[in-house]
């Protein structure tokens, strides 16, 4: 699909639902997270990784959310890193050989982007890709005069979201059907960082260091 297309179809919709999750079933979010990592041991290791890996990620993700809340020391050297890059500057390039209007158009999208309300806060969102492998947000978009910008930034948590088996790169909304929702053109910003090689659901840094918890954890538990 060519990007005047995605436009015209993004913003000739049912404008009554303004993000896609919006539109789901409520209950669907609404359980509370599991807290894997209490009782946590091998054997539910191995069944919630290979959950996830037939895209059933919930379980995984819980686990992860865990793992940064609980150990002080890994939130830390996240955090760090986070915040590392947020000191970093950016800009907005136009293409090889660029027109004047084309100059023209990359500077205003570079200044759009500077004054967005809080993009400081939507890049900390994206960087969850880091331990999970992904970071979803959604996009609520509002007109300002003769344009549609961003207005609002929803950042959704990784268990809302699954990968169907038969293409497990594919991220796709979470709403109790089989394979799931393909996400909105437009609607998302979908930021994938691959700390090791594999699927989606495998690349994140938080499913290697599950295992560093795992023994930390039982080390404690010795000692009580």
């Amino acid at each position: 699909m060519d990007i005047k297309t995605a436009f015209k179809r993004f913003f000739t919709r049912d404008k009554t639902q303004p993000t896609q999750s919006d539109g789901e079933d409520d209950l669907l979010y609404a359980g509370a997270l599991t807290h894997p990592s209490t009782g946590l041991d091998v054997n539910r290791i191995y069944r919630l990784f290979r959950a996830a890996e037939d895209g059933d990620i919930e379980a995984q993700s819980d686990l992860f959310t865990d793992m940064e809340e609980r150990d002080g020391h890994l939130f830390s050297e996240l955090s760090k890193r986070k915040r590392a890059l947020l000191t970093l500057p950016f800009s907005v390039t136009p293409p090889p050989d660029a027109t004047e209007a084309e100059k023209k158009i990359a500077a205003e999208a570079e200044r759009w982007i500077r004054y967005l309300p809080g993009f400081r806060a939507l890049l900390m969102d994206m960087l969850d890709a880091i331990g999970h492998g992904f970071s979803c947000t959604e996009i609520e978009w509002a007109r300002k005069g003769d344009l549609w910008l961003p207005a609002r930034f929803h950042k959704r948590p990784a268990r809302y979201f699954t990968m169907p088996q038969s293409d497990p790169d594919d991220i796709r909304l979470n709403t109790g059907v089989a394979d799931g929702e393909p996400l909105w053109d437009l609607g998302w910003i979908v930021h994938r960082h691959k700390s090791k090689s594999g699927p989606v659901a495998q690349s994140g840094l938080f499913r290697v260091l599950v295992w560093t918890y795992l023994f930390k954890n039982l080390s404690v538990r010795d000692w009580a």
